[in-house]
């Protein structure tokens, strides 16, 4: 199941515009090469390709993370890429906290002392993680900071 990364709606309509932008200089320098009587260099024309593909491939992989569950692993994907690399395994997932309005894991990674990483999903969409993550690993224990109420899933 997927869970899209949250980001404030400035930084999700900037990234719009710059995609936006870069795919118009990425038209407007392939049609200067193509021989368009455009007024600008092969040189120009060459360094606006270059730099808008490379905008334009960054801004759409940044609107792409998502958080991923699969039988085993909690994965943060960008594009089709685990950030994670298969660091964060189900059963080693130990506390699922809220507190002030943010979702918190903590797990084993290596050696005895936990990880504490925010996941950073809608609020709307923390029960569905929650239960998500407590269906796979019924040993998890929540706790929710604001409304001081903890539950032991056992």
């Amino acid at each position: 199941m997927r869970f899209h990364f949250v980001s404030t709606l400035t930084i999700r309509i900037f990234l719009w515009i710059i995609a936006a932008l870069s795919l118009i200089g990425l038209v407007v320098g392939i049609l200067a090469f193509a021989g368009v009587h455009i007024e600008i260099t092969t040189a120009q024309s060459t360094i606006l390709v270059s730099m808008c593909s490379l905008t334009l491939l960054v801004s759409l992989l940044f609107g792409t993370i998502h958080y991923k569950v699969d039988d085993a692993y909690l994965h943060l994907n960008i594009a089709f890429v685990d950030m994670l690399s298969n660091r964060i395994r189900l059963d080693k997932i130990l506390n699922i906290v809220i507190e002030n309005n943010v979702f918190y894991i903590s797990y084993l990674w290596k050696g005895p002392d936990p990880v504490i990483a925010a996941i950073m999903i809608s609020p709307k969409r923390y029960d569905d993680f929650k239960t998500l993550l407590m269906s796979r690993n019924p040993n998890i224990v929540f706790y929710e900071a604001n409304n001081e109420k903890s539950t032991d899933s056992k």
